[in-house]
């Protein structure tokens, strides 16, 4: 059974209502008298409703506007107004509503926006990460926990930092996350990537540990304590890793280093060891927390752009945690930027992943999928077919039934539609679903 979504017009049931009742076929709308001594949240909960409409003659009086102020954009609120300015739309749109409409704007419009605002509702990832949140790094994971309350102990501290991870696992963010919690946070964060320090250190008579004290005493000559973090450690010899570690050891200034591989005999834990280490693991390795990051690189950008949070829907959520992410949480956070630029509404489809694809996200899966199983099993099961060379036709015939199955629960089991949509015939269709 099919329960329809439900929008309550808060308001009496008037000709707007009644007009607006023709467009609602895949919608409940009732019309409620409107409770404004409670939330918009707690109003819509009593009505098991998913979008509110407030109906409106005039400007907004302050009985609404204290209503509406309580809405914290969890509840769609489309507000319809028959005698509004340019000044009370602009006045509703501040108190986070989801749209406003005037009364003889096109009834199929309004329509269209109500239906946006269910899948809206419907399709809002996960709850909403606080930037405060993110001083460090976002996830649920255990392993990400662990590693946060690590850095915490860590903030209170003063010997050198090692961070080891992947590009684009977020150890600059890390090491940032540590200075701003630290003791050290109104000191300078200086930045210096050790590719160009080695390159300078060659045309120079100056060692690396020296030529960082030059630069850091010129540039910050009124800072006794900053952070220094070094970028690509692994692009320095042993020895003067180990003169950079010493130094900065024995001084004033806090050294952070990312490191992006952790090569045997390098940093290597023990008891004498005048370092921390922290292992920040690939996105792969934490693909639970993916749809807690989307969430969060969307209301960035939404922030930073002034615009309204889009959401995602469940097969956007299912590529991303199916994609392997070779470039990390840096390579989500560039393809959830493209995605928001070339999305125009308020929810990021599959269409949209399938664009950025062509703009060079590769669609790398991960080897535990469907797909990759799907192949095992051929290659397992038919052990007489691999002899005589039949695995691609053995594979292409269970490919061929698992795209219909995929296809199917979309179009509600109708195989008339899903066949005309495979652009092969009814009866193929069926053939090639029971032959498989």
């Amino acid at each position: 059974m099919i329960v329809m979504p439900r929008v309550i017009y808060c308001g009496p049931e008037d000709s707007l209502f009644k007009r607006l009742l023709r467009y609602a076929d895949d919608f409940v709308l009732e019309a409620r008298k409107t409770s404004l001594q409670s939330t918009p949240q707690k109003f819509a909960h009593s009505r098991k409703a998913s979008v509110l409409i407030l109906k409106l003659k005039n400007e907004i009086d302050i009985k609404t506007q204290e209503w509406l102020s309580k809405n914290d954009a969890s509840i769609p609120v489309i507000v319809l107004c028959q005698n509004g300015t340019a000044e009370t739309a602009i006045q509703a749109l501040q108190y986070g509503i989801y749209d406003y409409f005037s009364t003889s704007q096109n009834l199929e419009a309004i329509a269209q926006k109500i239906r946006d605002a269910i899948v809206w509702k419907n399709t809002r990832a996960v709850k909403r990460p606080i930037t405060s949140d993110y001083h460090l790094l976002l996830g649920k994971n255990p392993d990400i926990v662990m590693l946060n309350q690590q850095a915490q102990r860590l903030a209170s501290d003063s010997t050198p930092v090692l961070l080891l991870g992947e590009a684009g696992t977020g150890k600059e963010h890390l090491a940032q996350g540590i200075h701003r919690i630290s003791s050290r946070k109104s000191e300078p964060f200086v930045r210096y990537d050790c590719r160009l320090l080695k390159q300078l250190t060659q045309y120079g008579n100056l060692s690396l540990p020296e030529l960082l004290r030059v630069r850091l005493k010129s540039a910050f000559s009124k800072s006794e304590a900053p952070i220094l973090f070094l970028t690509h450690m692994e692009q320095l010899a042993s020895h003067q890793q180990q003169e950079i570690m010493e130094r900065f050891s024995e001084s004033r200034v806090r050294l952070i280093a990312s490191y992006q591989e952790n090569r045997p005999g390098l940093f290597q834990e023990s008891t004498d060891s005048n370092h921390s280490t922290l292992k920040i693991p690939p996105l792969r390795q934490h693909k639970e927390d993916i749809p807690l990051l989307a969430e969060y690189f969307v209301r960035q950008n939404s922030q930073q752009k002034g615009i309204r949070p889009k959401g995602f829907t469940d097969e956007v959520l299912m590529l991303l945690q199916e994609y392997v992410w070779p470039g990390n949480i840096q390579e989500l956070s560039n393809l959830i930027e493209r995605m928001f630029l070339l999305e125009p509404s308020h929810l990021i489809t599959s269409s949209t992943w399938r664009i950025c694809q062509g703009q060079g996200t590769k669609m790398n899966l991960d080897p535990t999928n469907q797909f990759a199983a799907l192949l095992e099993g051929v290659l397992k099961s038919e052990e007489l077919e691999w002899k005589e060379g039949k695995v691609y036709n053995a594979f292409i015939e269970r490919m061929e039934k698992l795209l219909i199955e995929l296809v199917l629960p979309k179009v509600d089991n109708n195989q008339a539609v899903a066949a005309k949509i495979l652009g092969i015939s009814r009866n193929t269709l069926r053939q090639r679903r029971k032959y498989a």
